[in-house]
């Protein structure tokens, strides 16, 4: 469903109303108020001379839930009050926003060339892996707060402590890469980390706050055991500095996913912030990873990667999960040893069927210390999964069609429990790619809605209960 507003204004005063598509132009505007949710499972595209959305009372939200990914766009910025994300596809944005309450269920919110602005007392709630922004995020007021940001699929958060001034704006983004310069750094450290750093720059006002680095995987950061041989490294402009005086939490452990945090106290500049090490083995691993890779082909999955170095590297490990949580070992590689000169590997993932999976690569060398890299995904469906869900608005029930092609015909049933046909139609998705259920013309109870094509290639079953 594709609403398009233009001269119409709404008020949202019902507890829910979902909609496939939001597109807002000329002078139109939505209005939510008191409690009223939008459920959105298409894209949101702002148009519109004006604001196009207002949401100045109530704590109504705006529920992006897709069966797919979702972008939020248009030439108008839009200010949204309460804003959850519940698509594990993940929301893109291509335009500024700004957020007052920011709520992740499932899903990366990703920048493209937009920064999410967050208000003055504004939060963010939660956040954790694979559930962050993965881009830019401004934070106005003096709040104390958390960035809940990361790359990719790594979760990496970074913290203030208070600044002085309610005008004071922070602007951090966290990048899984090496840093710059990371080969200038002062005689009392041996190396900053090769694999990550944060950008936190303060945009507006003059406060010094405190900055605290979090590690959520102390593999994936490459952080040993021994937090003494650990420090918070800030670059000057030209080259590192240790610039640590605060204080260390959590633990570390190359062989484990421990988490943690370094704060330094009372910063005054700012730039690049990352973590560095006193000790050539433990913290963070000394190898420099360039690149890690996964792609489709034919039947297989295609790994590469390459090294600019290694030191006592005794072999690779490759790990493979189809949900970024629980994964199985698929494959050993032998390393280098020792090396300073560019490397290639590359290694076929002969079962992999269709569908995302990820894929994290482990080194280990010759004292068994591991040390483990950013994950990556590749997703090798042939193409999207036609899909049926359960739209709710109140006391009404729609069932949404999703990935259907264009053109395309579905038969259409609601069974009782016992199976018998109580309403069957033909449905085209050029017109109609939702359907209300029509409660009138039933009795309260659990029903079975059934979506098939004519030759049987996909059939879908949703259950809805009318109340």
């Amino acid at each position: 469903m594709k609403i398009l507003y233009k001269t119409l204004m709404i008020l949202l005063l019902i507890p829910s109303l979902g909609f496939g598509q939001v597109v807002i132009s000329g002078t139109g505007e939505i209005v939510a108020k008191g409690t009223a949710n939008i459920v959105l499972a298409g894209d949101w595209t702002n148009n519109a001379t004006n604001t196009g959305f207002t949401a100045s009372s109530g704590s109504g939200e705006l529920v992006f839930t897709g069966g797919a990914g979702q972008t939020i766009g248009g030439s108008s910025t839009t200010g949204f009050k309460e804003f959850e994300i519940n698509n594990s596809y993940g929301v893109t944005i291509t335009k500024d926003i700004s957020i007052t309450n920011l709520k992740f269920t499932s899903g990366i919110l990703t920048t493209n060339s937009a920064t999410i602005h967050i208000a003055d007392d504004g939060t963010i709630t939660g956040a954790g892996p694979i559930a962050f922004v993965n881009g830019v995020v401004a934070k106005i007021g003096d709040d104390a707060f958390t960035f809940e940001i990361g790359s990719g699929i790594i979760y990496a958060p970074i913290a203030i402590s208070a600044p002085g001034n309610v005008t004071d704006v922070f602007t951090t983004t966290y990048f899984r890469s090496i840093p710059p310069n990371n080969g200038s750094i002062p005689s009392n450290i041996v190396k900053v980390s090769d694999v990550e750093y944060w950008d936190l720059d303060r945009t507006n006002g003059n406060s010094t706050v405190d900055v605290t680095l979090h590690w959520e995987n102390s593999q994936t950061s490459g952080i040993g055991s021994d937090l003494s041989n650990l420090f918070l490294a800030h670059h000057n402009g030209s080259a590192w500095d240790v610039a640590w005086t605060g204080t260390k939490t959590g633990s570390g452990g190359l062989s484990t996913a421990n988490s943690g945090s370094i704060t330094q106290s009372s910063v005054s500049t700012f730039s690049y912030f990352t973590f560095g090490s006193s000790d050539n083995v433990n913290n963070p691993l000394p190898i420099q990873l360039l690149s890690f890779t996964a792609q489709c082909q034919q039947q297989d999955v295609v790994l590469n990667w390459s090294t600019a170095s290694e030191e006592n590297n005794a072999y690779f490990t490759l790990l493979r999960s189809d949900d970024a949580e629980h994964y199985e070992e698929i494959a050993q590689i032998s390393g280098a040893g020792n090396s300073n000169e560019i490397i290639n590997y590359s290694f076929n993932d002969w079962n992999a069927a269709n569908g995302t999976y990820y894929y994290m690569l482990k080194q280990t060398d010759y004292n068994g210390q591991c040390e483990s890299f950013a994950p990556v995904h590749v997703n090798c469906s042939q193409e999207k999964k036609v899909s049926l869900k359960m739209l709710y608005d109140g006391d009404n029930a729609y069932a949404l069609l999703s990935n259907a092609q264009s053109g395309s015909f579905y038969n259409m049933m609601i069974i009782d429990h016992t199976g018998r046909v109580l309403i069957q139609e033909k449905q085209n998705v050029n017109t109609q790619n939702y359907y209300r259920i029509p409660k009138e013309q039933l009795t309260s109870g659990l029903y079975s809605i059934i979506y098939f094509t004519d030759d049987g290639a996909v059939r879908l079953n949703e259950k809805v209960f009318i109340r």
